[in-house]
């Protein structure tokens, strides 16, 4: 059995949409509940909160992070914008609502992780540049922590010409447990660091 590490009962708040949330999902293949498994396998207490609204957007996560940053939360990971694209929101408000978040966790001596979205084609190229820029430009200006897409793995492997299928719920769009997994090997150990960075968990 790994050894239990310091600073045990560590709360992350992930604040996020139905991938968060664990669309079409038993609880326990969901992304929180696999994550949190990763953290206790390597040893680590870590509390994982699942704070995410299938359907929510950067608007919705703004309106209900001031009661879901309570004082004993840890760290914030924020994990929202794929509902922005499908609705159509202009990028220039997905970067006020997503700003306005991590002011919000840094005004609350919270440390902010923030994973990225990319915009699909079809909006044009010129859509797809400012939104898919949002996340960059808004890491290097508040100087927080990043990981680029949560289907990372994936949408290499479809550059790739392979076939992803297998990963994803009848939607095409949402992971399915074995999907999860992967995203879950992906994000865990650049999450670990950020989280041994800030000295939440070491």
């Amino acid at each position: 059995m790994a050894p239990t590490l310091a600073y045990s009962d560590q709360k992350v708040f992930i604040l996020g949409d139905s991938l968060t949330h664990g669309f079409g999902l038993a609880v326990e293949d969901s992304l929180v509940n696999q994550l949190s498994n990763w953290f206790a396998n390597a040893g680590l207490e870590v509390t994982f909160i699942n704070g995410g609204v299938s359907g929510d957007t950067t608007a919705g996560g703004l309106e209900r992070l001031s009661w879901s940053l309570t004082d004993d939360v840890s760290a914030l990971v924020v994990a929202l914008g794929a509902n922005d694209v499908l609705r159509g929101f202009p990028p220039e408000l997905t970067r006020e609502n997503l700003s306005a978040i991590i002011d919000i966790a840094a005004n609350n001596n919270t440390p902010v992780l923030l994973i990225g979205t990319y915009a699909p084609g079809n909006y044009g190229k010129q859509y797809k540049l400012q939104f898919d820029a949002i996340f960059t430009d808004l890491v290097e200006e508040k100087n927080i922590a990043y990981i680029d897409s949560y289907f990372k793995p994936m949408l290499d492997d479809v550059k790739n010409g392979k076939d992803v299928s297998y990963l994803l719920q009848s939607d095409g769009l949402h992971p399915n447990p074995a999907g999860v997994k992967v995203i879950v090997e992906y994000i865990s150990p650049q999450l670990l660091k950020f989280l041994r960075k800030e000295k939440i968990i070491r």
